[in-house]
């Protein structure tokens, strides 16, 4: 039999994180947007519940997790706020690609990552190379035992605020990509804000390096090239937890929709009464359920040892386009009122776009899912 419950232990955790939610992410999420800043001290707090290393060993500070646990948690932290998920799903991927690298390098770095002392950001995206990554232009040269770094990475999620960079560079003169380990008060390293439609807390900013030297061990994996191999199969959970993330913030604009639409009183009656409102709402629901399952199943099947990169890459271009989709519905539902600043609805609806084009855009899921399906002789040209 097929079983679609939660064990007693992610119900528990669950409540948990939804109690932290309310007493501190939800009361103070306006400050955080006027300030554009998440607080330190907020994140160390996260870090105080296990909740920065869910896929950091013990033996360095951390609390191991299933996939799907930790999909129970950021999609909880996506409701409460909804910048909610941010620090933990940042922690999340970075601790991976952290766990790439020496015994050393783990023990130096990820304690302080499990903590939330330390805020870990990924590095990819530059001006001419997003989802064609083999257009990179960051180089990394090796220098005895140091590796000296020329580049610049564009849409930097926290950048204004972080400490410890991730960044994909090309080595050697076969341009292996690779990813390397870089703190941010390096000698040479310069950051400066973008002004994004959304994420207004969680700024993001163009991180520029001009021979930023590091120390050989701040390769992530054994050789070059290897890293960046294994990094790859780490987006494959990444974008499934984003997916649930978004799902998560339609949900709450969806009951804030339904409370809105049995108030709204329009020609002598809710306006919940006509069909024209309650059909928009019972096809958005079936549209949550519909990807929230499929975002399970996919987080199943990675803690099974099942590839899923098929599945993943169907929650990544469907979800965020149908979260964005609902929220659109529901801002038009509160009419004017959801229009303006007085709701969250409005920011919701910026927010939600970043989510379609970071780690991959629909067009490479799909062709993901295309390879998939047809094989890659018969799709490639």
């Amino acid at each position: 039999m097929l079983d679609f419950s939660f064990t007693e232990e992610q119900l528990m955790l669950r409540a948990m994180v939804r109690d932290f939610g309310i007493r501190e992410l939800a009361p103070s999420y306006k400050d955080r947007v006027k300030a554009g800043r998440f607080p330190a001290d907020l994140i160390k707090k996260f870090g105080e519940l296990g909740l920065m290393g869910l896929n950091v060993p013990e033996k360095y500070g951390g609390q191991l997790r299933d996939a799907v646990t930790v999909g129970v948690v950021l999609e909880e932290l996506a409701r409460q706020a909804d910048d909610g998920s941010w620090p933990v799903f940042c922690s999340y991927g970075a601790a991976m690609m952290v766990s790439l690298a020496s015994e050393e390098v783990k023990q130096e770095w990820l304690p302080l990552l499990a903590r939330g002392e330390k805020i870990f950001l990924l590095g990819a995206t530059e001006a001419d190379a997003g989802s064609d990554l083999s257009n990179l232009k960051t180089r990394a040269c090796k220098d005895g035992e140091s590796y000296i770094i020329d580049g610049e990475k564009n849409r930097v999620t926290f950048a204004m605020q972080g400490q410890v960079l991730i960044v994909l560079a090309k080595t050697g003169s076969e341009g292996r990509i690779c990813p390397f380990l870089v703190p941010l008060d390096l000698p040479g390293i310069s950051i400066s804000p973008i002004n994004d439609l959304g994420c207004e807390s969680t700024p993001g900013g163009i991180v520029s390096m001009d021979g930023v030297r590091i120390p050989q061990r701040y390769l992530l994996g054994d050789e070059e090239g290897h890293g960046f191999r294994n990094m790859l199969h780490t987006f494959d959970s990444l974008r499934v937890l984003a997916a649930l993330e978004s799902l998560a913030k339609a949900e709450v604009s969806l009951q804030e929709t339904i409370e809105y639409a049995r108030k709204r009183i329009q020609f002598g009656k809710p306006i919940s009464k006509y069909q024209g409102t309650s059909f928009r709402l019972a096809e958005a629901a079936t549209n949550i359920e519909l990807g929230r399952w499929l975002c399970y199943r996919a987080l199943w099947m990675k803690d099974n040892g099942l590839k899923h990169s098929k599945e993943s890459a169907m929650v990544k271009w469907w979800c965020p386009r149908t979260a964005f989709n609902i929220i659109h519905e529901c801002l038009l539902i509160h009419g004017h009122y959801g229009y303006s600043r007085d709701l969250p609805i409005e920011q919701r609806l910026r927010d939600s776009i970043l989510t379609e084009i970071g780690d991959g855009t629909a067009e490479i899921m799909k062709l993901i899912i295309s390879r998939d399906l047809l094989g890659r002789e018969f799709v490639d040209s």
